[in-house]
């Protein structure tokens, strides 16, 4: 009698730690991306820039599917391989992204949940000079949430179909806020 209390006293303690059910999140989110480019052999420099946008969660289970739309800045150096002292060039350019984000939370808490995530990414240049005007490609990393806060760090490989083939590795740590 007195061990069947005690395994329903854990049983309601862990129910309590367990996270509610949270179908559908949105808010905004913005983070800060380093870009390195590949184009005819770049230096490996990683450039700071900045995204703003939104995610949507969809919750199932323990999965998820995370929709975001960000507006991107991305600053890049491009030093040339074959002469680096006679060509710099500071180049800032401007992207619609969306990525459609797939991940499971590994750890789902009522307030902390740690998540791992990947998914296919596009990108939609904005200017009409930029020779990359969309790209293709593929990110994935770790997100923690705590509370309403959300916490991602990530990594994308975007890469064009145009005439020059162009590559961007893309490391990004963001914050969001879940306002549903």
């Amino acid at each position: 009698m007195i061990s069947l209390c005690n395994v329903n006293a854990e049983e309601e303690k862990s129910s309590k730690c367990r996270s509610k059910k949270e179908p559908f999140a949105f808010g905004p989110k913005i983070s800060v991306n380093f870009t390195q480019n590949n184009l005819w052999s770049f230096t490996n420099e990683f450039v700071p820039g900045v995204d703003l946008g939104l995610f949507f969660r969809f919750n199932i289970a323990r999965f998820y599917i995370q929709p975001e739309i960000s507006y991107v800045i991305r600053n890049n150096n491009m030093y040339w391989d074959w002469c680096p002292d006679c060509f710099t060039e500071k180049v800032q350019t401007n992207h619609i992204a969306v990525p459609l984000l797939v991940g499971f939370r590994i750890v789902d808490f009522r307030l902390f949940k740690l998540r791992i995530f990947a998914g296919p990414e596009c990108n939609f240049g904005l200017m009409k000079h930029v020779s990359n005007r969309f790209q293709l490609g593929l990110q994935a990393g770790l997100g923690f949430d705590f509370w309403r806060f959300t916490i991602d760090a990530g990594y994308s490989f975007l890469s064009t179909t145009n005439a020059i083939i162009w590559h961007n590795n893309i490391l990004k740590v963001g914050v969001g806020f879940k306002c549903f």
